[in-house]
């Protein structure tokens, strides 16, 4: 049900300052370095770095995953790029060196904060929800209920590019359900973005078509656009609903 891919025309791979041959956990770890320099509350919310920080989002979030990874790589042509040898297969899971009893642990840790995170939400305390969800990023990159916790503290703080890439992460992991895309429509709301808040929700009516929420917030942006409108268009369309209802 989702479009395909658009890639943007900058090289991944240089914005985030990594080798073509690069494993996954060099990813992350790369992004996380260049995300503590360039986030806007450190700049200061300088533009050009906030374009960056925003450039090197996009490119985490296509070059962490295999997927998204092998689509960009083809894209590139990345075998073709003199000096690139053929790359070495990585281990499908990088941590899978963790003792079994450890990743329960780390799981149930996860879970804890998750819970810890929800109820600073709840108190308006989003960038400490931040702060104890982000760690987890590296061990738990595509949890969706991680993600969605997430982008509800980066909405808080009113980062909506932020919120939605952390959204389309669960809408990816968990695409089967609608509540995701229902957020993500709310968050594109928030950001001004109607026509991509109607595009997600109406993905959430696509596996639900009787789903309350997403049915009020397509009538919440009709509401949106009809307030855009000049006043004459408005009273034309009122005017047409009384016609309407007497035929």
């Amino acid at each position: 049900m989702s479009d395909s891919i658009e890639y943007s025309t900058q090289d991944f791979y240089k914005i985030l300052g990594v080798k073509y041959t690069v494993t996954t956990e060099e990813i992350v770890d790369a992004y996380h370095e260049l995300a503590r320099k360039l986030h806007p509350d450190v700049t200061g919310g300088d533009i050009e770095l906030t374009e960056r920080y925003m450039a090197i989002n996009e490119a985490y979030q296509v070059l962490s995953k295999s997927v998204s990874r092998a689509e960009y790589d083809s894209s590139i042509n990345v075998d073709q790029i003199e000096g690139i040898k053929e790359k070495e297969p990585e281990p499908a899971i990088r941590m899978g060196t963790r003792p079994p009893s450890d990743m329960r642990r780390l799981d149930a840790r996860l879970k804890r904060t998750i819970r810890d995170a929800e109820s600073l939400c709840r108190k308006d305390n989003f960038w400490e929800a931040s702060r104890i969800l982000e760690g987890f990023l590296k061990t738990h990159p595509d949890n969706p209920k991680l993600r969605t916790v997430l982008a509800t503290a980066a909405m808080g703080r009113k980062r909506y590019h932020e919120a939605v890439n952390h959204m389309k992460v669960a809408c990816k992991v968990e695409y089967h359900n609608p509540e995701n895309f229902v957020r993500l429509g709310e968050i594109y709301i928030h950001a001004g973005q109607l026509a991509l808040a109607e595009k997600a929700l109406l993905e959430a009516l696509g596996w639900n078509a009787e789903h309350e929420g997403a049915l009020n917030m397509m009538k919440k942006i009709s509401s949106l656009r009809d307030s855009e409108k000049p006043p004459v268009q408005r009273m034309f369309k009122k005017v047409t609903k009384v016609f309407r209802r007497e035929e």
